[in-house]
């Protein structure tokens, strides 16, 4: 069958699978996100056992969705950037401080246990990274909870969402710079290409863009936003950085006027399309023949560090702003969502050579099991509310 031809028929096949499977497990409560990422695994394991897709096809498919990985992220720079005021900043410090620190601080000495079986390029950057992503919250799954559970307009949910950009922000730095440390050899010119992107992401924040692109045709407008987070994301890559870094900037920059086209709903049908096509991609490289013993006794490792510690420590902040038991039990709740962002951070810290396959399959099992584990808690707490009242 010609390159073309096949092409066409996996990624018909591929996007239909990924809807299907996020299909029914919207019907069962969860995330779309973990049918696509379960459809990865079961795609992965069919390709393996059998003849696999010719080199140029692959190559393609992977091109694709990066794109949806760029869009993806510029909508989620976006989305956090109105979150970023300063009365809700304020409300949300203390919280997100817990839901930050307290993962950092129990996430590194478990990765310096693993770091002698799965950091190909050094304990540092793999301490550093494994550390960040234990603090890592999903904001976009989470919006996605708090809108199916009406929790946009209220207090607990506009704090867990504040409380969820301070930390993914201070997790994507932390991610520049681990990204930075694994290219530390290379030139000084890098470093200069920066300067015009910090400059660009300063003039896309004024006021002045998003009155101009109010003038613009809603088609035009989508464009403009396409370029841009192609733009962004093609500097950070050139630089050394990761390509979704740029557009997660770019996002954030434009996402901050409050134009009259609003860039997440221009960039969300496009961004819906192939992303899950990344999320598939992502489950793919899930090798289950990883596991072992020893495999599985880490994994279990991770999922209790990593609920303990977001989960732990989001209780803890919030309780210390003065939040009352149960409203700081919901904020951990939420705040332990890793879902989405989860998986992109592992994505890049894997193409970055950071962690190992084995590892890649821990963290992504972990990211699964507490995005899964929300809906009910979230449920359970709700249903002691109603008991209590009653």
């Amino acid at each position: 069958m010609p390159d073309l031809a096949l092409l066409l028929a996996a990624l018909a096949v591929l996007l239909s699978l990924a809807r299907g499977f996020g299909w029914v497990f919207t019907r069962i409560g969860q995330p779309a996100v973990l049918g696509e990422i379960t459809c990865g695994l079961v795609a992965g394991a069919a390709l393996r056992s059998g003849p696999g897709l010719p080199v140029r096809v692959d190559t393609t498919l992977d091109a694709l969705a990066q794109l949806g990985l760029v869009l993806f992220l510029f909508g989620v720079g976006a989305r956090l950037a109105p979150s970023m005021t300063a009365v809700r900043l304020r409300t949300a410090f203390v919280p997100a401080l817990g839901a930050t620190i307290v993962p950092v601080v129990l996430g590194a000495p478990v990765a310096f246990w693993l770091a002698g079986r799965h950091a190909p390029l050094g304990a540092t950057p793999f301490v550093l990274f494994t550390a960040v992503a234990m603090a890592v919250t999903a904001f976009p799954v989470l919006a996605r909870i708090l809108a199916e559970r009406r929790m946009l307009d209220d207090p607990r949910g506009q704090c867990a969402l504040t409380a969820a950009a301070i930390t993914d922000a201070a997790a994507w730095t932390a991610l520049a710079f681990v990204a930075a440390s694994v290219h530390s050899g290379t030139r000084a010119w890098p470093i200069v290409a920066a300067l015009p992107l910090v400059l660009g992401l300063f003039l896309l924040a004024r006021p002045w863009f998003g009155q101009a692109t109010a003038r613009l045709s809603g088609p035009t407008a989508t464009v403009v936003m396409v370029v841009l987070a192609c733009a962004g994301a093609a500097v950070t890559d050139a630089i050394g950085l990761h390509a979704a870094i740029g557009a997660f900037l770019v996002g954030a920059a434009v996402g901050r006027p409050g134009p009259r086209h609003d860039p997440v709903a221009l960039i969300a049908p496009l961004g819906a399309l192939l992303v899950p096509l990344y999320f598939v991609l992502i489950g793919r490289k899930v090798d289950l023949g990883d596991l072992d013993t020893v495999l599985v006794a880490e994994i279990l490792a991770v999922i209790v560090v990593a609920v303990a510690g977001k989960g732990g420590g989001a209780y803890l902040g919030a309780r210390l702003a003065g939040d009352p038991p149960r409203r700081a039990a919901v904020f951990a709740a939420l705040m332990n969502t890793r879902g989405v962002t989860e998986l992109v951070f592992l994505g890049i810290g894997l193409g970055l050579g950071v962690i190992d396959s084995a590892f890649y399959t821990a963290m992504v099992a972990m990211a699964l099991v507490t995005t899964a584990m929300t809906g009910p808690i979230l449920d359970r707490l709700e249903r002691n509310k109603v008991t209590r009242d009653a």
